[in-house]
């Protein structure tokens, strides 16, 4: 049986309960933090996302179609 390769995002445990308890502050700073973890996702995972890309830019060539899916923040 093969490993599920996807980790739960949204069925863990915040890192940041009770924000209704920060500070203004305090929400910034960790709205901004976790802002900062995006960016050096996707450094991670480049080179795969550029194979994704060229695949589906000779799959549009041949006719193929894209079909964005998606739910949540926009940008995710």
């Amino acid at each position: 049986m093969k490993k599920n390769a996807f980790k739960k995002t949204t069925e863990s445990d915040s890192n940041y309960n009770h924000l209704e308890k920060m500070s203004v502050k305090n929400l910034l700073l960790n709205i901004n933090h976790e802002d900062q973890t995006v960016p050096l996702a996707i450094a991670k995972v480049i080179p795969r996302i550029e194979k994704l890309v060229k695949i589906i830019v000779q799959q549009m060539k041949q006719g193929g179609r894209l079909f964005y899916m998606g739910a949540g923040t926009s940008g995710r």
